[in-house]
């Protein structure tokens, strides 16, 4: 359950930037979380929920999460695609099984809405 923990430091940094900017109010809170960053997205909302109460600026806030899919890069011919279902490891373009998540793995904070 490090979502607890993910969430209470979002919203350490929403409350960063909204004293930075001078706002009031956080309105929208957009987070983009990769499928293999091992977040558990019904946590992320409920802890949300939860740690929003606590903070006036945020009472009111929005989650949304973007889904950020899975990206490979081959380390052979520098491709880079989706692969069609999460059990990968060959490149779809050469072949090769030098392959990387390029993208996928990451969970970040994309925007704020303030007033």
């Amino acid at each position: 359950m490090h979502e607890y923990s993910v969430v209470s430091s979002l919203m350490d940094l929403c409350e960063t930037h909204a004293k930075k900017h001078n706002a009031t109010k956080i309105e929208r809170v957009v987070v983009s979380i990769g499928e293999r960053c091992g977040m558990d997205k019904q946590l992320f909302m409920s802890a949300f929920e939860t740690f929003k109460e606590e903070l006036d600026i945020c009472k009111e806030a929005i989650l949304e999460i973007v889904d950020e899919k899975v990206e490979l890069e081959c380390l052979e011919c520098k491709q880079t695609y989706v692969p069609p279902n999460l059990e990968y490891g060959v490149c779809g373009h050469c072949g090769s099984q030098k392959v990387r998540l390029s993208k996928g793995t990451q969970m970040q904070l994309l925007s704020l809405e303030m007033v």
